[in-house]
Parts: C-alpha cells; structure tokens; sequence
C-alpha cells in the first residue's frame, strides 16, 4: 500500500504546479491552513503528516481531487473531468478554462506538449478569431444542443474585447511552449464540412458569411504553413519569436482517431484528450501517461516531419489541403451566384 506521506507529496507537488511563478508552497500553507513556519516546514519534509482537515481545506482550494492521488493500479485509470452540468456553456468559459489550463502548463519545469490532431488544431485557431466563434457556436447548437441556440443562426458579429482578450492570452501561452504535433489528412477539413453543413442547411443569417470563414481557413492554412517554415510558433501578424517554442511537425498520412495532449516536464507527464466533444479529461496516472507517451512516439516515428526539413513533403501537405478549400470555396460562390 502506498504510504501517506508518499500520497502527501504528490498532493504538495500538485499544489506547486498550480501556483504563480514567485508564490512559495510554503507561504501558501501558512495562510491556507493557519500554521507557523515551523509548522509548515514539518510538513513538508514530512516528519508530520497533513492532517484530513488540512488536506481537504487545500485540495478545495486548488481544485484537486483527492481520489487521483490514491495508489495507482495498471488498468485502472483516474480522469478529472467538467461535468456539463456544472460547466458554464459560453465561449468565455470555455476561453478561461484554456488559458488557465495553458498557464498551469506553462509554470511547470521545461514543458514540453506533444499531441495528436485530428482535425484543426484548436490554440491555432485563435489566430482567427472568428474561426474560433464559429466552432464554439457550432459545438453548442448542432452537437449539446443548447436551447439558447436552437433557434439562432450564426451571424456576423465582433468578438467581445474581454473574451478576445482571454483568447489571446491563452495563444500567446500556448506559443511560449515548445510543442510537437501531428496532423493528420483530416487536418482543417472536419471545420471545412461544419461551415459546408451550416451554408446547405441555411444556417448563416448571412449566406455570404460563409466566405468569410472559408477565406479565414485558408488564411490559417498559409499562417500554419510559416511556422513550419521556420519551426517556431508565433501569432499571425506579428513577427515570429524564435525563443523557447519550438514548432515541431509532423505529417501522418493515415487517419489520426483522436486527439491526444501529452505534457512532459522536468519531474511528471499528465495527459489530456478531448471528451464530449469541447470538453477533455485529464490524468497523470504514470502508467497511462507512459503508454501514452509510447503510443505518440510510435505515431512521430511513423509520421514525417514538415517543419524546417522536408520542405517538397511541407508543400504537398498544405498544396493539398489549400485545393480542397479552394474547390469548395468555388461552391459556395456558385451558389451565391444562383
């Protein structure tokens, strides 16, 4: 059985993960739990142990579930998750819980994300914004159908500066973190059919809008393609930042079936993957972390890198991918013609 104290540091190593660069775990304890110096030191070298009030006042405030830090068994794996019913369902929310997933990320000790795409990379498309909006509204009235969308239409409207603020710093943390991707030939096109389906079924209050969205895919696809370049991520528009964020990519020529974050630092890995279509669950049992790391390296191997190197593979991945947007593009405009 895995001792206490054992449960305890992975409990306080947590915690330490969560807090803001500059905050001390040690401060935190005092003001948290109303100890001395003294007191808190104890614990932390583990000479005492937290006691049960101590451990729940500290797993409430940072959100930690005790159940996940029980003893970890092969075959059976713990998943934090939002459940719907507790989960505020606007496009600020769902910004929030990004960026603030983004900033726990970027404090850990040299993080490093490797993830798999199935279809669009979603920090990316913070690159346009309205992209982002379009998917939001799309999730929220065609897959949860939400009642407040039943009856609406996707219009044309400015992004709030509030919610376009959190978006932006969920980007910029995003492209501060070294990250290696795999996409699939599904890239970009599962938003291509979704903006297909809504101009078919009518769904734009403006029809025209949807050449708006289609010239922002292509947009996308020609701001991807500069990264890999270059091999550094940066915002469209802005000049690139070639420090700490490297943009490592790679093209797998099969079909990619889910879509995998694994974060590695100095001292652990935890896993997410997308759930319930805008949600995701989260882990850091070691053994599912490391099947999952065996599992992405696996697809890396078996993928062919397109950033920096392998420029005649780089062009035909984005060659193909632009030809499809185009052509659909030209249905869109015939259509409108009509």
């Amino acid at each position: 059985m895995e001792k206490t104290q054992d449960i305890q540091q992975r409990i306080l190593d947590s915690i330490k993960e969560r807090l803001p660069k500059g905050e001390k775990l040690a401060h935190v304890m005092m003001e948290k739990l109303n100890l001395s110096q003294d007191a808190v030191y104890r614990r932390l070298r583990g000479d005492v142990p937290l006691t049960i009030f101590e451990t729940k006042i500290l797993c409430e405030a940072y959100s930690i579930s005790f159940d996940d830090y029980g003893t970890y068994k092969k075959g059976q794996v713990s998943f934090a998750y939002s459940p719907l019913s507790r989960m505020d369902l606007n496009l600020e929310h769902f910004l929030t819980g990004l960026r603030d997933s983004m900033r726990l990320v970027k404090n850990l000790e040299d993080p490093v994300i490797y993830m798999s795409i199935n279809d669009t990379p979603i920090f990316q498309l913070f690159n346009l914004p309205h992209l982002t909006r379009f998917k939001f509204f799309y999730w929220a009235k065609t897959y949860l159908k939400l009642p407040q969308y039943v009856d609406e239409k996707f219009k044309r409207e400015k992004i709030d500066k509030r919610v376009l603020q959190i978006g932006i710093e969920a980007h910029n943390l995003y492209n501060s973190i070294t990250t290696h991707e795999v996409y699939g030939p599904e890239l970009l096109r599962g938003t291509l059919r979704q903006i297909q389906y809504y101009f078919d079924a009518h769904l734009f209050e403006e029809p025209a809008y949807a050449l708006e969205l289609i010239d922002n895919l292509i947009a996308l696809s020609a701001h991807l393609q500069k990264q890999a370049d270059i091999g550094h991520k940066f915002a469209r528009g802005n000049e690139p930042i070639t420090s700490g964020n490297e943009y490592k990519l790679y093209m797998n020529e099969t079909i990619i079936t889910d879509q995998t974050y694994l974060i590695k630092w100095k001292d652990g890995k935890a896993v997410y993957f997308t759930h319930n279509i805008m949600n995701y669950l989260v882990t850091q049992d070691p053994f599912y972390a490391s099947e999952t790391e065996f599992i992405l390296e696996n697809l890396i191997n078996n993928s062919s890198p397109i950033s920096v190197v392998n420029a005649k593979d780089r062009y035909r991945f984005f060659a193909s991918l632009d030809r499809t947007i185009a052509n659909f593009r030209k249905h869109v405009e015939s259509s409108l013609e009509i």
